[in-house]
């Protein structure tokens, strides 16, 4: 019963965390971001690693599995998204620790949601190849944010500034 709750549980976590921390004067531009770069980034990684390359997969996803894919893992990391956007430093130096630091909060998670049964890969995979993987998805979600979102252009991202 734990593993199917697994997702069900993170999800209303960082559902709550985001209404709690995201004002909801600027939600909806996260929201957006969290959807194009957390969910439907996490299809097309899911896709290609899972389903064309067969490196990753998911398991006792329950009534959760759609088409092999858990179907809370896209909500999952769009709300993730969201969180990590919000709170995106503007200092360089912090920005690269920050991402560095999310790359590897991704590593731990993949590995737990492994050792709940919900998840599993081909070890020289995900060891060897995950953490740049996800290193390269959190520089490309700050990137893209900073180079396109109307709150990035006017200073009016992190540290809570929505004026």
């Amino acid at each position: 019963m734990a593993t199917i709750l697994f997702y069900p549980v993170y999800l209303v976590i960082s559902f709550i965390f985001s209404l709690i921390y995201i004002p909801k004067k600027v939600y909806k531009e996260h929201l957006i971001y969290g959807m194009l770069v957390g969910g439907l980034g996490d299809m097309a990684v899911v896709g290609i690693f899972a389903n064309v390359f067969h490196l990753m997969w998911f398991k006792n996803a329950g009534f959760f599995n759609v088409l092999g894919q858990n179907f809370l893992s896209p909500p999952c990391w769009t709300f993730t998204v969201m969180l990590f956007l919000y709170f995106l430093p503007r200092r360089r130096p912090f920005l690269y620790l920050y991402i560095l630091v999310f790359a590897m909060y991704s590593f731990g998670y993949g590995i737990l949601v492994h050792n709940v049964d919900l998840y599993d890969f081909r070890p020289w995979f995900y060891y060897g190849m995950s953490p740049f993987i996800f290193g390269g998805w959190w520089s490309f979600a700050a990137w893209i944010f900073i180079k396109t979102s109307p709150l990035a252009q006017n200073g009016q991202w992190s540290s809570g500034k929505t004026e």
